[in-house]
């Protein structure tokens, strides 16, 4: 016999024992008409307490301000059907996240004669997935916003300045000297300098500021308020300032610098993209200025990117063309006047790079990652053009070439300076291989071995420009240098200014101290040369004596040179 179950008795079992979820009625006075137990469990107020009570109780302050349980039956009543997904409170005050709906009840004639509420306590979920959301959109190592983060905030605050009138700065934060740090002390002592600088973005940032970090050593910071586009200045001082300060990394005291770059909306712009090109754009500058500072982006800055953009892509056409020549000036012996070596020095010949300097190219290149195939193509040349001079009787001049950091970090690098060397027929001990200090500074935090390998192989390495970069004596010891070229600005007011002469007397006595042989550049004046000799100078270069050649003048200076004797030629400094 099938046995028939009255709707009544259903619904009393549901509210009875379906206590994971609340069934609540409402009537339309806007009051509890009834309470199921699995309202009791969830929210904790009997059924005595709500049954013909407003059931504002169970909303937050915020949603009972704005009037939320009236929306829910409007919204309710208009469209059949209101979802609540937010905050309730319990009886005891305590908050849980809700996910529920409320419909209309229907009469015999379709009227609305009550309203169908039911929830359930979803706060573990919500909370779980939160912290999902939360660690897809926060940098875990420093607890900041990540760059996904950011770039979605930036689209908000573009939107909410554009409404309120406000302007947005926004803010590319890079970090100097970071590098050497995680170099020398190790990843685990980055991450806490990393740590320890967004602790000091947070000091010294309003609470309204957003502050993500975007990757590595760069971060990115929000701030809104008055209309002057310069207005972001006063915090990128600031942050300039504190992270100037020293940071504790266990037993190490390290300094580093901030270089940030400044784009606004008042500057005419309110597209994200746009800002982020600009705020770059003001950090490149920063950067190529001297770090440690800030830059607002303007025009100006913008017309420089322009035409950057021409010379790269006219500089490009120029390696894949090889629009290059070679340049040579000699180096003289300090006793004989004879020349012992030539520097070779690149020279660009497409006519869309006439008028800029050698130097500006060069950074270019190694901003655009071609200086590698320049410095290929300078070596073979310059090996060619040692075996010609070689064949007319040159055989104990040597060539002097330069490098930089970037070119002998290649992994190529040594295999291709081993195939020039094959294809002309010359040795590694022909060749001087010149790099600035700050090149041979970089390769040493890189903890790389090729400047040891370059020696192993029979090369001789110069330092080049000594006194124009950092740390010069502390490394000394350690580099595997045989030559020491003293930068021109040291022969400044040699030999009439008794502070100049002191200061090249030092290094120069330094140099040969540890036995470095020393390459003197900008000789102009014969004085100077007579000065250099007297301290026990190797060698000079400079105005004096040549400036840079083609090869074919090379190749008459050098015949001429050779002609005549040391003591009575013009070259001589006796």
């Amino acid at each position: 016999m099938r046995t028939t179950i009255a709707p009544s008795t259903l619904l009393r079992h549901v509210y009875d024992s379906a206590t994971e979820f609340a069934i609540i009625t409402i009537d339309l006075r806007g009051l509890v008409s009834s309470w199921s137990a699995g309202a009791v469990s969830i929210l904790g107020f009997s059924e005595q307490e709500m049954v013909g009570a407003d059931p504002y109780r169970m909303f937050t302050v915020e949603d009972r301000a704005s009037g939320e349980a009236a929306r829910e039956m409007l919204t309710a009543a208009a469209t059949g059907k209101s979802g609540d997904y937010r905050w309730h409170l319990r009886k005891s005050g305590e908050r849980f996240w809700a996910d529920g709906v409320m419909t209309p009840i229907l009469g015999n004639a379709n009227e609305v004669i009550g309203y169908l509420k039911i929830l359930r306590d979803i706060t573990e979920r919500k909370l779980a997935q939160d912290q999902i959301a939360s660690l897809s959109t926060t940098d875990a190592l420093t607890g900041l916003a990540n760059r996904t983060a950011f770039h979605a905030r930036i689209r908000e605050v573009v939107a909410l300045c554009a409404r309120s009138g406000q302007s947005l700065h926004l803010m590319m934060i890079d970090l100097d000297r970071f590098k050497g740090v995680n170099d020398t002390l190790g990843h685990a002592a980055g991450d806490d300098l990393l740590q320890q600088v967004a602790a000091r973005l947070r000091l010294a940032c309003r609470e309204s500021d957003y502050i993500a970090r975007l990757g590595g050593d760069e971060f990115g910071l929000l701030q809104t308020g008055g209309h002057d586009a310069s207005a972001g200045g006063v915090l990128a001082a600031k942050i300039v300032e504190a992270i100037a300060q020293p940071f504790q990394l266990g037993d190490s005291v390290v300094r580093i610098g901030a270089s940030i770059g400044i784009a606004s909306t008042g500057h005419g712009s309110t597209d994200p993209s746009v800002l982020m090109k600009r705020a770059d754009l003001a950090l490149y500058k920063v950067k190529h200025a001297g770090r440690n500072g800030f830059q607002h982006f303007t025009d100006e800055l913008d017309r420089i990117a322009h035409k950057r953009n021409l010379d790269s892509d006219a500089l490009r056409k120029a390696v894949v063309d090889r629009h290059f020549t070679l340049a040579y000036q000699p180096i003289i012996n300090c006793d004989s006047g004879q020349a012992t070596a030539m520097e070779a020095l690149v020279r660009f010949t497409s006519p869309e790079l006439s008028g800029y300097t050698v130097d500006y190219l060069i950074d270019l290149a190694r901003d655009l990652g071609l200086i590698f195939d320049i410095g290929a193509w300078v070596f073979e040349e310059a090996c060619q053009q040692l075996t010609r001079w070689r064949a007319m009787g040159f055989t104990d001049l040597k060539i002097s070439i330069n490098t930089c950091a970037k070119e002998l970090l290649n992994e190529h690098y040594l295999a291709s300076i081993n195939n020039a060397l094959a294809l002309s027929n010359i040795n590694a001990g022909d060749i001087d291989i010149e790099l600035t200090e700050r090149d041979a500074i970089v390769l040493h935090n890189e903890s790389s071995m090729v400047l040891q390998h370059l020696v192993l192989a029979g090369f001789r390495l110069s330092l080049d420009d000594f006194g124009t970069g950092y740390s010069s004596l502390s490394y000394l010891r350690t580099l595997p240098v045989a030559t020491l070229k003293l930068d021109r600005s040291f022969l400044r007011g040699v030999p009439t200014d008794a502070a100049a002469n002191a200061v090249a007397r030092a290094i120069i006595a330094m140099a040969n101290d540890l036995k470095l042989h020393v390459i003197a550049e900008g000789v102009e004046e014969r004085a100077q040369a007579y000065f250099l000799h007297d301290l026990d100078c190797g060698a000079l270069q400079g105005f004096l004596f040549s400036s840079a050649m083609p090869a074919s003048d090379a190749t008459t200076w050098l015949l001429a040179n050779r002609a005549q004797d040391a003591s009575a030629q013009p070259n001589s400094i006796n």
